[in-house]
């Protein structure tokens, strides 16, 4: 790819724009992303040699993507779709890595010209810090999975909270890897309009959203404000969860690095063990991963792909007769071979956010802990390696008040 070197540069503007453009293409925001690298690249040397102002769709596509003279932009509306995904990453390099650059690149909805600009005097006041952050835990959780950083938790000095020999059990595989441990924590989608976030639980990727005509009736309504994707929250169930992993492995001599979902890699979930908090609409990734299920989150339930004898097909969710509070939900744990066998991946995942909380509250407390693994010694002769467990909470005020096992089945 032949990227800007700013090398004999028309002016100083010309070259702190190169500059600007060397920062984003080598950052991490767009590690492994060759496509989106390359139109970047391409519109930016377009843009600095004066020649975007009439770039057309097509242009795009024979010269940056290498389609056929005969292309039809009308059919095939890959340019278009990339263009999209651009527009996403530099808004997601802009929250977190680029934060405190002096200058913004640009492209706006519905053209291929870059635009360079001064960014705002607040976003130069407070730079990101680039080093691990040191910071009280239950805090950071919530931090990290709110404005998108990784953060590194400090060991505490003394163990907290309750540890026995059942634990030690469920938790000894990833404990005593040598691999680093990674806590992804679910970030889901919200279309920013205007100075407004809207979250329709149907729309879990940009690419459908861009697509959905209830939002775009809704930035109708809004004046024409644009729209972009967002991932500023979390729920409260996966931050909670977090929480409560932080507070039992620490102690247990590890240390954890905390990431959100939007912001992590393959390259990420293939080095580290893994553990995702959060559905699979939350985390896409984890819809991904190549290895047969025998449950599956769908919508608001946990569905059963091969339900064994007497066991239903679907574990559905109980709420008030308004339908103003969940009563009963349900979670899926599930542990598996991490990438190509190595390693391993543990999911916490709910079909609502108290479910996921109920998860993890789950594999950290001894109360649950201990007659779920003397069920499996009864029966499987010991934990086995790789498993699907359900389990059914009952909620008061979104808390879970009750967790029990209702479904498992060892994976092959």
């Amino acid at each position: 790819m032949g990227q800007i070197t700013g090398e004999s540069p028309v002016n100083s503007d010309s070259a702190k724009s190169s500059e600007q453009l060397r920062r984003i293409l080598q950052s991490r925001t767009f590690h492994n992303t060759e496509v989106l690298k390359r139109l970047l690249d391409y519109l930016a040397r377009q843009a600095l040699g004066g020649e975007a102002g009439d770039l057309k769709e097509y242009t795009v596509g024979v010269e940056a993507f290498g389609k056929p003279p005969d292309y039809d932009p009308q059919t095939d509306s890959s340019v278009r779709v990339q263009a999209g995904k651009l527009r996403q990453k530099l808004d997601e390099y802009y929250r977190v890595e680029g934060a405190a650059d002096p200058l913004r690149v640009d492209l706006p909805k519905g053209h291929f010209r870059l635009e360079f600009h001064a960014a705002p005097a607040a976003e130069t006041a407070s730079p990101v810090p680039q080093t691990a952050w040191r910071v009280w835990a239950g805090v950071a959780a919530v931090v990290a999975a709110a404005v998108g950083l990784t953060v590194w938790f400090e060991r505490p000095a003394a163990p907290r909270g309750s540890w026995n020999a059942d634990l030690e059990a469920f938790w000894k595989p990833l404990l005593a890897s040598p691999r680093p441990i990674m806590v992804v924590i679910g970030t889901p989608l919200l279309e920013k309009i205007g100075n407004s976030f809207f979250r329709d639980p149907n729309l879990n990727t940009w690419e459908a959203a861009a697509q959905s005509e209830r939002l775009k009736k809704i930035q109708e309504a809004a004046g024409e404000s644009p729209v972009s994707p967002a991932f500023p929250y979390t729920g409260v169930g996966e931050a909670e969860g977090a929480f409560e992993i932080e507070k039992l492995l620490l102690p247990r001599g590890r240390d954890l690095a905390f990431q959100v979902s939007n912001l992590v890699t393959w390259e990420d979930i293939t080095r580290n063990n893994t553990i995702f908090i959060g559905p699979p609409k939350y985390i896409l990734q984890t819809a991904d991963l190549p290895v047969p299920l025998d449950f599956e989150i769908s919508h608001a339930r946990v569905q059963s792909l091969r339900p064994a004898e007497g066991e239903p097909r679907t574990f559905e969710e109980k709420w008030s007769a308004d339908r103003t509070r969940l009563e009963e939900g349900h979670a899926l744990i599930t542990r598996i071979p991490g990438l190509h066998r190595a390693g391993l991946v543990l999911i916490l995942a709910g079909s609502s956010t108290e479910s996921t909380r109920a998860a993890a509250e789950f594999v950290t407390r001894p109360e649950y802990m201990t007659p779920f693994v003397r069920f499996l010694r009864q029966k499987h002769g010991g934990i086995p390696e790789w498993f699907q467990v359900v389990v059914r909470a009952r909620f008061r005020s979104q808390t879970p008040i009750s967790i029990e096992r209702v479904a498992f089945h060892a994976l092959k």
